[in-house]
């Protein structure tokens, strides 16, 4: 029994002074196999890293300055002066584009009818809304007869809208009559104005 209980008293003794393997021996050819993998894709990827961070920092290259394609500039102001303007239409013309009012009628029927002056383009017209269909509007410049226009109410647009006489030329300080003919009948209604300077109506 004392002989048996010695052996494995010494067994145990010498299992527990032996020296430990190392820690790669205990893991084995596979383990290393895969710190070296990693450590490869640790460097590919600073590698991706550093590239980008250089291109991103590089100078842009210098754009070419492209010339700008010549245009032509745009057409402002009236397109007539004066005789030119004579029997136009105010709006085509633009000369309608900031013009004076110099008087304003109301009619017994509703209408109304404004006296227009342009002194850039030196002519006068008549506008007329709120009219009825067939109503008429005339426009006399200085008392000349030559200088007489006219415009008709043919429609319920434009009756719910405005109708302009075409222009006639004119000089500061000349007289302008314009009458309103009802097409109910009944009495023709005039009103005169002087051409003179003053601020645009709107």
């Amino acid at each position: 029994m004392t002989a048996a209980r010695e052996t494995v008293s010494s067994e145990t003794a010498a299992s527990e002074s032996a020296p430990r393997a190392p820690d790669h021996a205990r893991f084995g050819p596979a383990t290393h196999r895969r710190a070296t993998v990693l450590a490869a894709l640790a460097s590919a990827l600073g590698a991706v890293v550093l590239g980008t961070l250089v291109l991103t920092h590089l100078p842009a290259a210098p754009r070419r300055q492209v010339s700008p394609s010549p245009t032509s500039p745009p057409v402002t102001g009236a397109l007539c002066r004066h005789t030119a303007c004579e029997n136009k239409d105010p709006i085509s013309t633009r000369c309608a584009a900031s013009p004076l009012t110099l008087a304003e009628h109301e009619t017994t029927t509703g209408a109304w009818i404004q006296i227009r002056y342009s002194e850039e383009c030196g002519t006068s017209w008549v506008r007329m809304w709120g009219a009825a269909v067939d109503d008429r509007v005339e426009i006399r410049v200085g008392g000349r007869d030559d200088s007489l226009r006219a415009a008709r109410v043919t429609s319920r647009n434009e009756a719910d809208t405005y109708v302009h006489t075409t222009m006639s030329v004119i000089s500061l300080g000349t007289s302008v009559r314009s009458c309103f003919l009802p097409a109910a009948g009944g009495r023709k209604e005039c009103f005169e104005a002087r051409t003179r300077r003053e601020k645009s109506a709107p």
